[in-house]
């Protein structure tokens, strides 16, 4: 079972979905963003993949963990 991670991140005034290196949207807002994270992570995981979605702190840099499914 994969290990899937979406990685929720601001680019220039807009939020993006940086999933396996690749960038998806173009969201108004981190909320929004994690919104559609969220439902394709769900779907992943009902196909048997955990999945998380982790979100950059803007201060840090580091990224924590906003969603996650089949952990543990």
């Amino acid at each position: 079972m994969a290990h899937l991670r979406y990685f929720v991140v601001d680019d220039q005034s807009v939020w993006k979905i940086d999933f396996n290196g690749q960038l998806y949207g173009d969201f108004q807002s981190e909320r929004e963003a994690v919104s559609n994270a969220i439902e394709k992570a769900f779907s992943d995981s009902m196909s048997g993949h955990k999945a998380d979605i982790l979100i950059r702190d803007k201060v840090t840099g580091h990224f924590k963990v906003a969603w996650s499914y089949g952990r543990g």
